[in-house]
């Protein structure tokens, strides 16, 4: 199935590779407004063609897919855009700013019978897969831990006051939605929506978060989500249950290899061997794609929408909004 993307940034690159190393998918034309920096794109990846007219691009009957890795604030009408065109739609995170709007897309994929995905890397993790299993072994979840800190070079030019789109809530930006996101994703993604979430933010003057800690409240458990861009730290997820307790280093968007502890064992498993983490996850969409498996999907939606809503929970509970 052939993909078209729309943007040209890093992420797009890191894609473009991962796409690259699948069987089925493969990239057939890059939509940017600036011809000349989707040609470049075009030229190092051997795409063969490039649109700066957008509805030229939508109606191009040999693109079959539409990966969109545009600001957070263009995801939603862009996505629906595609849909409306007959398009499957991948989402770069977060898929929009909102529930509602979160929803309406997954409606109207699965009322045209389209695939419709976040470009979330911690579902189609083979570590994360992992995590779930192991987590009756440590007994009843009693608390979960969560922390990703990556001092961010936007950072530095937002303390000389140069407003970059990473923190312009125009853009529907912040730490909330560019870091925390990935903590929050991987807890409703093995325990579902909290019944109540709190967002403590550290703010810039324009309103903007640039780092701070989010509280998911569950029936049996509560959660911490340290998220930050003005900071940096050890970063790493840890469950704790009355039988033990599962560890894993690092930013929780690469699901690295999975330490389960109990009172009789200590085993670790790692079944990434590339170290790419969205190798893994294009290889997983590739699969879904070719097999049109609408289940998965349908499972895939369920996590972004919970996540949806936390994030809105959480800005909402500090007074925060675009």
């Amino acid at each position: 199935m052939n993909i078209g993307t729309i943007g040209t940034g890093q992420i797009v690159e890191k894609i473009l590779t991962s796409i690259g190393k699948t069987r089925y998918l493969k990239c057939s034309a890059v939509y940017s407004r600036a011809k000349e920096k989707g040609r470049a794109l075009a030229k190092r990846f051997g795409i063969p063609a490039v649109y700066t007219d957008m509805e030229a691009f939508l109606n191009a009957p040999d693109i079959d897919i539409i990966y969109i890795a545009s600001p957070n604030s263009l995801h939603y009408s862009q996505a629906k855009m595609a849909l409306e065109h007959g398009k499957h739609v991948i989402v770069e995170k977060p898929m929009t700013p909102y529930y509602g709007q979160t929803k309406e897309l997954f409606d109207l994929a699965l009322k045209k019978g389209l695939l419709c995905f976040e470009a979330s890397t911690i579902g189609h993790a083979p570590n994360f897969a992992i995590m779930k299993e192991h987590l009756d072994e440590i007994g009843r979840t009693r608390l979960v831990l969560c922390s990703y800190s990556q001092y961010s070079s936007r950072y530095d030019l937002l303390r000389k006051d140069e407003v970059t789109n990473m923190f312009d809530p125009a853009f529907c930006g912040g730490a909330l939605m560019d870091i925390n996101y990935y903590n929050i994703y991987t807890v409703t993604a093995l325990f579902g929506r909290p019944g109540q979430v709190v967002y403590y933010p550290n703010r810039y003057k324009n309103g903007i978060d640039t780092s701070g800690i989010l509280m998911m409240i569950y029936p049996d458990f509560v959660c911490q989500c340290t998220g930050a861009k003005d900071t940096w730290g050890a970063n790493g997820v840890q469950i704790q249950g009355e039988d033990g307790y599962i560890f894993v280093a690092g930013s929780t968007n690469e699901s690295g290899p999975v330490k389960v502890v109990t009172k009789v064992s200590e085993k670790i498993y790692d079944v990434q061997p590339d170290g790419n983490q969205w190798y893994y996850e294009f290889q997983s969409l590739d699969r879904i794609f070719y097999d049109g498996d609408m289940e998965r999907c349908k499972a895939l939606m369920q996590a972004t929408l919970d996540t949806a809503w936390v994030l809105e929970e959480g800005r909402k509970s500090a007074a925060m909004d675009f």
